[in-house]
Formats: C-alpha cells, sequence, structure tokens
C-alpha cells in the first residue's frame, strides 16, 4: 500500500487496486481550501492514468465530508483588496477552482464512490453528488447553501440535484437553501445506501470498492462513459452557467457583507 499525506488530504492506493482520498481538515468540518482543492485534483487526474488504480474512495475525516469552500479563506482574500472585495479574476478562479474539483471526479477513468459520514454541503455537496456511487450515515444530510451566502450552485450541482432527485425537489433545495437528510435523499434516488453509523459505512464502502476493483477496468470505463453520455449530457453547460452567474455573485455586495459576518463569527 502507498500512502501520501498532506495538512488537506490523505491518500493511499491498496494491492487491491482500491485509492482512497481523505479530506483531512476536521477542525473546519473539511472546508476546502487551496491546498486542498490542489491536492484532491491532483490526486484524482493520476489515478485515473494508473493501471493499477480500478476504483476510487472519496471520504472526508472527523464525523463530516465536507462543509464546503473555506468561506473564511474567501474572505481573506477579499478583505486583501480592501473595500472593493473581489475582482473578476479572483472571483472567476474561486469558482474554477470548485468547478475543477467536479470535473476530474467525472473524467475519472474508474468508478469513484463518495463515502459521506456527515454534511456534504455546498461545493462538497457537488463534490460527493459527482461520485459514481453515493453511500452515507443516518447523519449525513447535502445542503446547497449557497443561496444562504447570496451565491448559486456551483460544481455541476445544478445539474447533479435535479437529474437525480427531479426539477420541484432540486428547486426546493437552491432556492431555500434547506438540508437533505440522508434517509429522505435515500428516498429521493439521490444515494445507493444509508447506514447506521460510521463503522457500517465504511464495511459496506469497502466490500463495494473490492467489487468494483475485481472487474475489468476496460469494461468500467466504457459502461461509465455509455452511462454518462445518457444522464451526464447537461454537465459542461451546467459548469459553464454557474461559473459566470457564479463570478458575478461573488462580487456583490450581497455576498461581501454574508462572508463578512461569517468570517467575523469564526
Amino acid at each position: 500500500m502507498s500512502d501520501e499525506t498532506s495538512q488537506a488530504i490523505v491518500t493511499s492506493v491498496d494491492d487491491r487496486g482500491v485509492a482512497r482520498l481523505t479530506i483531512s481538515r476536521p477542525e473546519k468540518m473539511n472546508a476546502l481550501d487551496t491546498e486542498a482543492n490542489h491536492g484532491i485534483k491532483a490526486a484524482m487526474e493520476e489515478w485515473s492514468k494508473r493501471d493499477d488504480v480500478r476504483v476510487i474512495v472519496l471520504d472526508g475525516a472527523g464525523g463530516s465530508f465536507s462543509a464546503g469552500a473555506d468561506v473564511v479563506s474567501i474572505n481573506s482574500q477579499s478583505t486583501a483588496n480592501g473595500s472593493s472585495g473581489l475582482d473578476p479574476d479572483q472571483a472567476r478562479g474561486i469558482i474554477s477552482a470548485g468547478s475543477e474539483l467536479a470535473r476530474a471526479v467525472r473524467s475519472s477513468q474508474v468508478p469513484v464512490i463518495a463515502s459521506a459520514d456527515g454534511p456534504a454541503a455546498g461545493i462538497g455537496a457537488s463534490l460527493a453528488l459527482a461520485a459514481d456511487l453515493i453511500y452515507t450515515t443516518k447523519r449525513s444530510y447535502f445542503l446547497l447553501a449557497f443561496i444562504n451566502i447570496g451565491l448559486m450552485p456551483d460544481g455541476g450541482a445544478s445539474m447533479l440535484f435535479t437529474s437525480a432527485v427531479g426539477r420541484v425537489r432540486a428547486n426546493e433545495l437552491a432556492l431555500l437553501g434547506e438540508k437533505l437528510r440522508a434517509p429522505e435523499a435515500l428516498a429521493a434516488g439521490l444515494v445507493n445506501g444509508v447506514y447506521d453509523d460510521r463503522p457500517a459505512l465504511d464495511e459496506v464502502v469497502d466490500k463495494v470498492a473490492a467489487k468494483l476493483a475485481g472487474k475489468s477496468r476496460s469494461a468500467l470505463r466504457l459502461t461509465k462513459s455509455a452511462l454518462d453520455a445518457h444522464t451526464m449530457s447537461g454537465f459542461e453547460a451546467a459548469i459553464e452557467r454557474e461559473l459566470e452567474g457564479q463570478t458575478e455573485l461573488l462580487q456583490s455586495p450581497e455576498f461581501q457583507a454574508a462572508i463578512a459576518a461569517f468570517a467575523g463569527k469564526k
């Protein structure tokens, strides 16, 4: 087994070909900063090219999958510009980073499993939903929290959630910014399974990963591609719409006020 660790992520590949990436910022509920974004994208791209990697598991440490983008980090970039807030290039760069995470997951040549124990919010929800298979614990929930701070869904979420739960339910989640708890997510067809606790989740995910690792890598790749042609055809268009909208919203006075208030509470 090979292992690598940074301050933001922990990665490993075992002798079965199961690669695991754990977001490891538990003190921040695994909020994604620049280091985490770069680490996830780099690992996904490397593993997708390696013949010995047969399946990828995305996970979060400390009882959260990911709380989304690190708003405190974004606020630091904003305040560095004084009263002017984020400039267009900064805003576009922030959203592009999240978009590239979702793209890296979707472009993987091997199946990706999201093991979501606890909250998956904002771009964290997009990251989980970009996976091919999604398993959770009973205490998990998904939250498109963007609207609550003057933003819109990104990372492909406007398409990923709509294709999974339907237009009306996706509207409710995106426009009201309310939690979708794991049992409801299962009933809505958003996840594959909900388990009592973390040990039960780990056991199931390991069994599913081992089963996938034993199958033909080429057959898995072509099957993923065929399924995506029908279910993910709007993904890139959604990414581009979100990128344009979020770039505008990140520069808005409403967002600047929201992140300043959030950072102040922290």
